[in-house]
């Protein structure tokens, strides 16, 4: 410690105690009203000390800003949820839990991949009216009880004519629907969750308010369509995809309900049946996927498969129909528009056949350079009926014993030939 100074009327401490300050310091900073001569026995008198004490009057470092705690995981309070087998010995094991058996597990997020205009959200919003109405829909039986359908692609108005048309096919009326609850995002953003600087998923606004709307009207059902509207990330960022997944899961827990996400496949997906899009995540983080297409030969004809199940079987389909403005169970029966192209079709195979019969030719039954449907179908009365549709129409005409198959030729060389049968001359 620096001897006080006698020399002034001014007692001097050690510099070193002083505070800092972010400027060098100054000795006349201290004493701007002390006399010049007094100021220059001061100053040589602390030069005299700090030449004494080279070490001492060092500047001292700056103490250590204080560091931020290390961030606590959110369940970091909570102990880890350890179970014991031993635990559960003698008691009942709980059934497994479906809002429709084998297809959506309770609890649950389920993918319904689905082309552009195949009708996915059709169908979810039937299932949607099937439990609010505790009715079946296309032969399947969601589970009974309050419904709630978010979309972001129609509007009101088309959400009243599909609503009005899925009401009477179950012989309802709109009235009858007082359980289920459609929310319409088509006029404004959508987002369910955005990433944040880091990278991360974070909740906006409209999923707390998602959140709070479900808390309070308790659906056992939600629809959510479509991932494309309201997954704010990257679609191929598998940490991403996880994260709204494992959002729409934690809902699902906490809310007990089914959640049901529309989403559309990749170009890839469509080649490769799979209907998958962007991250393997998608189909890896939910316990089910359903995947929806189009019957290639039927306009009107829809494919619902199971491409996904962790607690049933994969593979499965159900064929379903389009009538009315709303998708039915098909029963293997042709629809009345079919019913007319088929007649066609027959219509034309028997009368080109005949024709080709009287010209001194035979058609054959089985794939030859004498194929009927073939040969057939490259006939100018054929009027563009392709050979699978004739083909078809030939296996009826078969069947139905409208046309036959003969066999001609010596034993060594016998061919078969397709005539058409006569008809039974008209009695008296």
């Amino acid at each position: 410690m620096m001897a006080a100074i006698t020399a002034t009327p001014y007692k001097w401490k050690d510099p070193t105690t002083l505070a800092r300050r972010e400027t060098p310091w100054k000795i006349e900073d201290e004493f701007e009203d002390y006399p010049d001569e007094g100021l220059a026995i001061v100053k040589a008198a602390i030069a005299k000390w700090e030449r004494n004490n080279p070490d001492d009057h060092a500047e001292q470092p700056a103490e250590p800003a204080p560091q931020p705690a290390p961030p606590a995981a959110a369940n970091d309070n909570n102990p880890l949820p350890l179970i014991n087998p031993a635990d559960l010995d003698g008691q009942p094991v709980p059934p497994r839990q479906w809002f429709i058996d084998g297809l959506i597990p309770a609890r649950q997020v389920t993918i319904l991949n689905g082309d552009g205009g195949v009708g996915k959200s059709l169908l979810a919003l039937q299932i949607a009216a099937g439990s609010a109405l505790s009715s079946e829909v296309c032969g399947l039986s969601p589970a009974p009880g309050r419904a709630l359908y978010v979309g972001a692609e129609d509007d009101a108005d088309e959400f009243h004519r599909r609503l009005a048309d899925i009401a009477k096919q179950h012989g309802a009326t709109l009235s009858d629907l007082d359980a289920l609850r459609v929310v319409s995002l088509a006029d404004r953003d959508a987002l369910l969750a955005i990433p944040n600087k880091a990278g991360n998923l974070e909740p906006t606004s409209l999923f707390h308010a998602l959140v709070a709307a479900i808390g309070e009207f308790n659906p056992r059902f939600v629809a959510l369509d479509t991932a494309a509207d309201l997954f704010g990330g990257d679609e191929i960022k598998r940490g991403q995809v996880r994260q709204f997944i494992g959002m729409l899961r934690a809902l699902a827990l906490q809310a007990d309900c089914a959640v049901l996400l529309l989403a559309h496949p990749s170009v890839k997906g469509i080649e490769s049946g799979s209907g998958t899009s962007g991250s393997t995540a998608w189909s890896n983080s939910v316990r089910s996927r359903l995947y929806l297409t189009a019957d290639k030969d039927d306009t009107s004809g829809r494919v619902l498969k199971t491409v996904k199940a962790n607690y049933g079987t994969t593979g499965d389909e159900i064929k379903l129909r389009w009538q009315k403005g709303a998708f039915i169970l098909d029963d293997g029966k042709p629809s009345p528009a079919n019913m007319l192209l088929e007649a066609r079709a027959e219509r034309i195979f028997l009368e080109v056949l005949e024709k080709i019969t009287e010209q001194g030719r035979n058609l054959s039954p089985s794939p030859s350079a004498a194929y009927a449907p073939k040969l057939i179908a490259a006939h100018p009365d054929a009027k563009g009926v392709s050979k699978k549709v004739l083909e078809e129409a030939m296996a009826r005409l078969l069947d139905a014993g409208r046309i036959k198959i003969e066999t001609i030729g010596p034993k060594s060389r016998e061919t078969r030939r397709l005539i058409v049968t006569p008809s039974d001359p008209p009695s008296d």
